[in-house]
């Protein structure tokens, strides 16, 4: 996939990086050419340009990227920048927000999905914390979610069966075992040696610790 990230902070910068490294193909554009410089070597491609000129954009060939990233968070180069990627037609466009009205602005002008990092980040470190003792965690609502667990050495050599009977309302989404991901794994499937479970369930339920774990 041709992903184009448009602003090379230290965001913009490590998305880049960051999808480069899943294998896309990866056109990364800054103003600043002291930005582009140090991230050239870590990405497909990198360009001196100003995101807010169509006609820079156009130069790149921004119109054939599959999806492109508006990362700055200065507002008016960032409206700009949706605008020019919208006027070239570029149907796929996420953005970086730094308040409540930057992110409603660039959701009206058709960003598929506008984060921001510093809240969002602070709202899932928030959930983790309530889950103590999940390795990683995805919040799913503001209540529910997912989480990776390590599993008690007394539970090696058990089945999946006799682990539900102790997780309560927990559900069994995965096992996860080295590269390997068992997904829901039959009830005879015995635990092994460094596994770690995916469940789901309400957070206060998976903040609850697993029989023979403790909260640290």
């Amino acid at each position: 996939m041709q992903v184009a990230v448009l602003g090379l902070g230290r965001f913009g910068s490590h998305l880049a990086e960051a999808l480069d490294d899943l294998g896309h193909e990866v056109l990364a554009i800054d103003l600043d050419e002291s930005n582009v410089h140090e991230l050239a070597p870590r990405v497909t491609d990198a360009r001196i340009a100003d995101i807010t000129d169509i006609d820079a954009l156009r130069a790149l060939a921004l119109a054939e990227v599959d999806v492109a990233v508006v990362a700055t968070a200065d507002l008016e180069a960032s409206v700009l920048a949706m605008m020019n990627l919208k006027q070239l037609n570029v149907e796929m466009v996420y953005a970086k927000a730094s308040s409540d009205r930057h992110q409603r602005i660039l959701r009206l002008l058709g960003a598929k999905r506008v984060i921001r990092p510093e809240r969002d980040g602070a709202e899932r470190f928030a959930h983790i914390i309530q889950v103590a003792s999940a390795s990683d965690f995805l919040p799913l609502t503001d209540s529910y979610g997912i989480g990776i667990f390590p599993i008690p050495a007394t539970w090696v050599r058990q089945t999946v069966g006799w682990v539900m009977e102790r997780v309560g309302n927990r559900r069994m989404i995965a096992i996860v075992r080295g590269d390997e991901v068992l997904i829901s794994p039959v009830m005879t499937e015995e635990v092994q040696v460094g596994d770690r479970f995916v469940f789901s369930a309400p957070d206060q339920q998976l903040g609850e610790p697993l029989d023979g774990q403790r909260r640290t």
